[in-house]
């Protein structure tokens, strides 16, 4: 807005002067620097010290952005026990009451129990007050050994008490186990509710290999059988699980639907997951989510197509950064022409 005012101020001062070239008098008060151009000028400089830092922000941004982008994955292979997510009831038991008591029972057998089992559930309290009883679970991924199956529910059970405190309901999930109690039974009940759901990095449409292949893995999750399922095409892996106390039928039913929105909504990233009640379905592109195991299909393919995403990245970064100079550029060079204009009109006056 200055700098239109400035030009409009110009303009009207060369025509000005034009016009009463013949009265000394209006010359001389045109040739009289008006009061307010120190402070014009300076105001000139502000905007354009204001407008370069704007440019140079605006540039940090899109830099971090773009970095943060490039190295996001819901799906890279973290430790076993990495903390996914937590779900807990609004109500709230008392402390010392009798559901406590019976929920740290519960919590102490699920930990003694891992060494025998990836899956078991547990009711504790049934009498003489039925309404302490607080049943409950824990499930370990199909990749999981008795040893690392044991360390990730104790590390879930320690994030009880912290995270959802005196909950009566609560659903902790981490990356390769969860823990699961309530006072009311939940035990062979289906339920698809959506706990949690995130896709990784897009994938080019021009990479139509890559797309093959998550829709391959896609399709074998889909169609395997029994509760845990593992597959994968090339460097795109692929898992999913039902919770164990889901009938075929039923497991079948809530992998289906979870496969679906993963394909759906992020069978074009690098990777994802989704996480209902019962069931979850997750992939990885270039990535290790779904560990090997002896009845997984990792050929270790694939190489070339993730360094050459690496190299597409690298080159829309630099090509942003070389915009964002040129641009700078070229508004210095108009602010730099325009006040030598301004400062010729002034010494000509």
């Amino acid at each position: 807005m200055e700098t239109t005012y400035m030009l409009v101020h110009s303009l009207r001062q060369f025509s000005l002067k034009q016009t009463l070239r013949s009265s000394p008098s209006i010359l001389l008060s045109l040739n009289t620097p008006p009061l307010e151009s120190p402070i014009r000028s300076n105001m000139l400089k502000t905007t354009t010290k204001a407008t370069l830092l704007c440019f140079v922000l605006a540039a940090l941004v899109l830099m971090d952005q773009t970095s943060s982008t490039a190295t996001y994955n819901p799906t890279s292979s973290a430790p076993t026990d990495t903390y996914i997510f937590a779900k807990c009831s609004p109500d709230k038991f008392s402390p010392g009451s009798a559901y406590e008591t019976n929920l740290k029972s519960l919590l102490s057998s699920l930990v003694s129990s891992t060494v025998a089992s990836r899956y078991i559930n547990l009711t504790v309290g049934v009498k003489p007050e039925p309404a302490a009883t607080v049943y409950g679970l824990f499930q370990c991924s199909v990749d999981l050994d008795a040893t690392s199956c044991s360390s990730c529910i104790s590390r879930a059970i320690s994030l009880v008490g912290s995270t959802c405190p005196n909950s009566y309901s609560v659903f902790l999930q981490m990356q390769s186990c969860l823990v699961r109690f309530d006072k009311n039974s939940f035990f062979g009940v289906q339920d698809k509710t959506e706990m949690l759901q995130k896709c990784g990095q897009p994938l080019g449409f021009n990479d139509q290999d890559a797309l093959t292949r998550v829709s391959d893995v896609m399709g074998s999750l889909r169609s395997g059988s029994g509760p845990d399922r593992t597959g994968g095409n090339g460097d795109v892996q692929g898992v999913a699980q039902c919770m164990g106390d889901l009938s075929s039928a039923q497991c079948q039913d809530c992998l289906t639907d979870a496969i679906g929105r993963l394909r759906s909504d992020c069978g074009m990233s690098q990777g994802g997951y989704v996480y209902l009640s019962k069931c979850y379905a997750r992939f990885s592109y270039g990535g290790s989510h779904a560990r090997q195991t002896p009845n997984s299909n990792f050929a270790g393919e694939g190489k070339d197509d993730k360094d050459n995403g690496g190299i597409g990245k690298t080159l829309a970064i630099i090509i942003g950064i070389i915009t964002l100079v040129i641009l700078l550029v070229v508004f210095l060079a108009f602010i730099g022409k325009l006040l030598r204009k301004l400062q010729d009109e002034k010494c000509c006056k």
